[in-house]
């Protein structure tokens, strides 16, 4: 056998690859722990996820619109808090941690913004709306208008 051969199988047969070693090494990098989530979604979902959770008091919608916005439509039961305003942070920190939210905005944008904020911040159960209002208008899914 070729020495050039023999170096690569020593080097192969010095280390352990065996199942344990990678499993180890993704429960480590992957947050597996069911009591954590950041997922975002499409409207339909969120629709369905809305409708399962109507009389949750756990569950809370999070519009992070401007305040105009909101009052000329959105969806049913949500809650305002805009992005732009200067205590938004601040507002973040007085919910309630352990709460769920699905989060939306006009297009998306900020409320996958808003969900990475309340990540760091260690909220545990966090929806974002991918299309926001935009998407959630084109599928004609209900909203409270004035």
């Amino acid at each position: 056998m070729s020495k050039y051969l023999l170096i690569p199988l020593l080097f192969i047969s010095t280390f352990d690859f065996g199942p344990e070693l990678f499993q180890k090494a993704t429960s480590q990098d992957t947050r597996i722990d069911s009591t954590f989530f950041y997922k975002s979604i499409n409207v339909s979902k969120a629709y369905k996820i809305i409708k399962e959770n109507i009389n949750n008091s756990k569950f809370v919608i999070l519009d992070v619109r401007k305040p105009d916005d909101f009052r000329k439509e959105h969806i049913a039961n949500a809650i305002n808090i805009d992005f732009k305003s200067d205590n938004f942070s601040s507002k973040l920190d007085s919910l309630d941690k352990s709460k769920t939210y699905l989060i939306n905005c006009y297009g998306g944008f900020r409320s996958k913004s808003t969900m990475g904020m309340m990540e760091k911040k260690g909220f545990a159960k966090l929806y974002n709306m991918k299309g926001g209002i935009i998407k959630w208008r084109a599928k004609k899914l209900p909203l409270v208008t004035y």
